[in-house]
């Protein structure tokens, strides 16, 4: 099941960076263990009544909202899960402008972390490593990565002070509309239809229904790419109703999601499986 997930985040990354024009209509065996009440309908076993419930598009408009909610030097992976797929995108040609950064903790920085300022995915090599954090721009980090700040990002909600007011943290959001194709990716500890957002609050499955059927009423995406990763992940797609959303995860009911490996020189578990792989295969 794992190389199977593996697969398709790389197919549907591939789709997002690359402009795919159309989607394949060939639909893959069910899962043989029914007792998981959480699939990948929107993939494997469609919910919708049309044959392809995906709209094609050009692929020309994409933005990408990118979590990681875990602090700690401990959730280390959890940070370089989201950076590794923001360099993908930013190599993909995806501009800073089209995409949001939360990290809720500053790693990089972090007093345990031998090589201040730096941090990798795919091996330290004494410093010389590839460093994810090279030209990285973080939209929100701290404290400010919130399920309320999530929500507000997806919906084009400014607080006071952001967007075209200026203020002391004046932050522009991306211009969605209804030819925009977005990625939402979650990576950190969750659970059965929970996701945590610092270890203080939940993001629920049915605010994640929620979110993106008022997306879909307000016209905010054309197709969407919903990644999670976290413990039981596809369970935060339980509840999407509204067409032309991709949802996939790195765990069903049931499961655990866990790291690939980890780097002595860092002392920690430096990315996650199903990034590791997806990242390998996208390179």
């Amino acid at each position: 099941m794992r190389l199977s997930i593996t697969l398709l985040i790389f197919g549907l990354i591939s789709l997002f960076l690359a402009g795919a024009q159309g989607q394949s209509k060939q639909r893959a065996t069910p899962l043989n263990n029914r007792r998981h009440e959480s699939t990948i309908r929107n993939i494997i076993q469609p919910r919708f009544t049309q044959d392809d419930p995906l709209i094609s598009g050009n692929h020309t408009s994409n933005v990408a909202v990118i979590v990681s909610s875990s602090r700690y030097w401990f959730n280390y992976r959890h940070v370089t899960n989201a950076l590794s797929i923001y360099q993908l995108l930013k190599r993909g040609g995806i501009s800073d402008d089209n995409i949001i950064l939360m990290l809720a903790d500053d790693i990089p920085c972090n007093m345990r972390n031998p090589f201040r300022g730096k941090i990798f995915s795919r091996g330290a090599n004494w410093g010389m490593g590839d460093d994810l954090m090279e030209g990285v721009e973080i939209d929100y980090s701290g404290t400010d990565v919130t399920v309320d700040a999530f929500l507000r990002v997806l919906l084009g909600r400014n607080l006071p002070g952001e967007g075209e007011t200026k203020g002391l943290h004046r932050r522009s959001l991306p211009k969605m509309d209804e030819n925009t194709n977005v990625m939402v990716l979650l990576t950190g500890h969750g659970g059965d239809n929970f996701f945590k957002f610092q270890d203080g609050e939940e993001l629920m499955s049915h605010d994640i229904a929620s979110v993106f059927s008022q997306m879909y009423a307000m016209k905010r995406y054309k197709e969407l790419l919903f990644i999670s990763d976290t413990c039981q992940a596809f369970t935060m797609a339980d509840e999407i109703k509204v067409p032309n959303v991709y949802s996939v995860g790195s765990s069903l009911k049931g499961q655990n999601s866990y790291a690939s490996h980890s780097d002595p020189q860092v002392g920690q578990s430096v990315i996650g499986e199903l990034f590791c792989s997806s990242i390998v295969s996208l390179r």
